[in-house]
């Protein structure tokens, strides 16, 4: 690959409080690159990583200060800033949810979600400032940034790109892709965990959570011109010691282990879909490889050295009295993180994925550097 025609992207996924380990492991690139320079042409996020996406590209001109910008956001997050937890709104929705699964609703409305959201768009509008975007691609500091959200209706992902001149509309195997001008609307819509959060209407769609439907995670950048990919995951990805004697998993559980596929799943499986790609190539004499409409794709991922389902179990009973009770109330009780870790946006615990995803990207330093070009001027 010529020197001039590498574009690196940034894919960003899902994990609700998880994100802060995103937070953590930027503020660690951004000491590491030069200073001022963005080294992400390509941002893309889905679910959270949208939020630290965006954030990242409103701040593109002056990547440093906002990857630190993004750390103290996520390092003074409070769950009232997410989602509201006074007793009132949470036993409504509990006897809503009740009603409905019993009795048919009872002529009233389905309920929407497991809890009301309403605080976390008003605490976007107030951090990200959107408006920025437009002015950093004129500046050439950022080429495009990709939202991925899910179609309700038409049962597709949609990723929503505000790019400069060049990246046309495009449509795969239920994934397509259109020109917007981004606003925290898209953010609220692509970081609806499905059942937790209500969907988010947006023109006369409703949209939710950008992973949802999302099987290629990498497309979006791909799409937009990236060829040299840094994706930040929020699993630690050692396997599970099967349990001697497992008791049933609770509706909790079942909830904790959806959205872990959800946001994960997807993304390794495409990784591996790329590098199958890379080694193919790899394999063909330089004239064969045109023939093939493929194109060699480094890609390079960061992820959490600890399993964060035990860092957030540890923090359990900082959440709010009514968010514990019903998280137990879903058979999720102090020892099981699973769950709690999405919804845990607690500064002891969004503090601690911070650090720890900085000693995560600085135990790479190197190989970050040489991936992305630091040393060579790249």
């Amino acid at each position: 690959m010529e020197p001039d025609r590498i574009c690196t992207g940034l894919v960003l996924p899902g994990g609700g409080a998880r994100g802060a380990y995103q937070a953590g492991a930027l503020q660690a690139i951004a000491e590491l690159a030069p200073a001022g320079r963005n080294p992400f042409p390509v941002i893309a996020g889905s679910s959270v990583g949208a939020i630290n996406a965006a954030a990242l590209a409103c701040r593109a001109q002056d990547f440093r200060a906002g990857a630190q910008d993004l750390a103290e956001m996520w390092g003074r997050l409070e769950v009232a800033d997410v989602y509201r937890t006074d007793f009132g709104d949470i036993m409504r929705r509990g006897l809503h949810w009740a009603v409905a699964l019993f009795f048919g609703g009872l002529g009233f409305a389905n309920p929407r979600s497991l809890l009301n959201n309403e605080p976390l768009e008003d605490f976007l509008a107030r951090e990200i400032r959107m408006s920025d975007i437009g002015p950093a691609i004129d500046a050439g500091a950022l080429r495009a940034l990709a939202i991925s959200v899910s179609s309700y209706s038409r049962t597709r992902a949609i990723t929503f790109f505000q790019s400069c001149e060049g990246p046309e509309n495009w449509e795969r195997a239920r994934r397509d892709g259109f020109r917007a001008e981004l606003d925290v609307a898209h953010l609220v819509a692509s970081s609806a965990l499905p059942f937790i959060f209500p969907a988010r209407q947006i023109g006369d769609e409703y949209y939710l959570d950008g992973s949802l439907r999302l099987t290629a995670p990498l497309s979006p950048a791909i799409r937009l011109g990236a060829n040299r990919i840094l994706v930040i995951g929020t699993r630690h990805e050692a396997p599970d010691s099967p349990s001697e004697r497992p008791d049933y998993p609770s509706l909790g559980q079942l909830s904790g282990y959806l959205l872990d596929v959800l946001f994960m799943d997807n993304l390794n499986a495409d990784i591996e879909r790329l590098e199958r790609v890379n080694a193919t190539l790899a394999l063909l004499p330089e004239e064969r490889r045109s023939e093939t409409r493929l194109e060699y794709i480094a890609v390079q991922a960061i992820r959490p050295s600890r399993d964060i389902r035990r860092m957030a179990a540890a923090h359990f009973g900082k959440l709010p009295f009514n968010i514990r009770m019903l998280l137990r109330g879903l058979g999720m009780g102090g020892a099981d993180g699973q769950l709690p870790s999405y919804l845990m946006f607690v500064p002891a615990f969004t503090r601690e994925l911070i650090e720890l995803g900085y000693g995560d990207a600085m135990a790479q330093r190197d190989e970050l550097a040489r991936f992305l070009g630091f040393d060579d001027g790249g």
